[in-house]
């Protein structure tokens, strides 16, 4: 073989590499959306303990069998799920995570992600290269929180999913950072309370405040070392606290909103010199492929947040009168950012 031909193979077989990337992206949708749809129709509830076949699980769920089939053997290729037999399908690591009742279970982070709430806001994602706004706004509201306020069932998903979610990134929280260091600890915009439920359940001589929208709020009940308030941190000032954790909150938000709520935490913490603790997936300077580069994408769409990098974080620290203390990894996607009032 000459030069010339060993140059002219490597450019084949780089070329063809290419396509495949190129193809395997434009055609993403698929396997994305079929996982969606067999974890809202509860595929993985129904094989359960046991293989059951296609026919089995058609009757079980009201579906027809050779499409249940033919969808199942593509997840099967991403491996999720596994053939048991011709027309028989059993459970492995990853389906079991689409399992209700499973410890880690994702089934209802999957399911909002094919909501019309998520999947519809980012069919809407040139809108948002064209104009720098969230696709959402396509969906007839004014931004994403109001959209699920005016759709209780996908809210109801929502939050179930960020639930679900954060088990494993509360728990490698947990292990990273020692909150027995303060007395009070305020969960702020933290759902229905997980974090700060483990927070307390850790580390006994805490007391636990969780901030959410009064609506939200109204679905936890307090007990003696949880204080539950209700309102709204664009507006209401925090409560009195020795650390606040924003878990999954700041990336929601553009630049100026990020500071309006990093900026209620520094005042409401100043007089205790609190610590401010942002839990979020870090965005690498570099081109390698990293989650928070997909979340960025659907902050994008959804929310019209942004995921960000260290730098754009302490910029936004210092706009809210926060100075940047340390920046520790987690087991998981997210690290934790620690900053004080200055």
């Amino acid at each position: 073989m000459s030069g010339g031909d060993r140059v002219r193979t490597v450019i084949t077989m780089t070329t063809a590499a290419a396509r495949d990337v190129v193809l395997e992206l434009a055609s993403a949708h698929a396997p994305a959306r079929a996982i969606q749809v067999v974890a809202d129709l509860g595929v993985a509830d129904a094989i359960s303990e046991h293989p059951r076949t296609e026919e089995e699980l058609a009757v079980t769920l009201g579906v027809d069998a050779d499409a249940l089939g033919r969808v199942l053997r593509l997840l099967e290729a991403y491996g999720v799920f596994v053939r048991d037999g011709d027309r028989a399908w059993n459970h492995n690591d990853a389906s079991r995570l689409l399992r209700t009742d499973d410890p880690g279970s994702l089934r209802s982070y999957v399911r909002m992600s094919g909501t019309p709430f998520n999947w519809g806001s980012f069919t809407h994602l040139e809108y948002s290269l064209r104009t720098g706004k969230p696709g959402v706004t396509q969906l007839g509201a004014a931004g994403w929180t109001q959209y699920l306020d005016a759709h209780p069932d996908q809210h109801e998903v929502f939050q179930d999913a960020m639930t679900a979610k954060a088990r494993a990134d509360v728990a490698a929280v947990l292990a990273t950072y020692d909150f027995g260091r303060h007395e009070r600890v305020a969960d702020v915009g933290g759902g229905h309370g997980h974090l700060v439920d483990a927070v307390l359940a850790r580390h006994p001589a805490v007391h636990g405040v969780l901030f959410e929208l009064p609506q939200v709020a109204s679905e936890v009940t307090p007990h003696d070392r949880l204080d539950v308030v209700g309102g709204d941190f664009f507006v209401d000032p925090l409560p009195a606290c020795d650390a606040y954790v924003l878990m999954n909150v700041i990336h929601d938000w553009d630049d100026d909103e990020a500071v309006t709520i990093l900026a209620a935490a520094a005042d409401a913490g100043k007089s205790r010199g609190a610590s401010v603790l942002l839990v979020e997936a870090i965005l690498p300077e570099g081109a390698e492929p990293h989650r928070a580069k997909v979340l960025d994408a659907i902050m994008l769409a959804v929310t019209g947040g942004r995921e960000r990098t260290l730098r754009q974080y302490e910029r936004l620290l210092s706009r809210a009168g926060l100075e940047l203390v340390a920046k520790t990894p987690t087991a998981t996607t997210f690290s934790i950012i620690e900053a004080r009032p200055r």
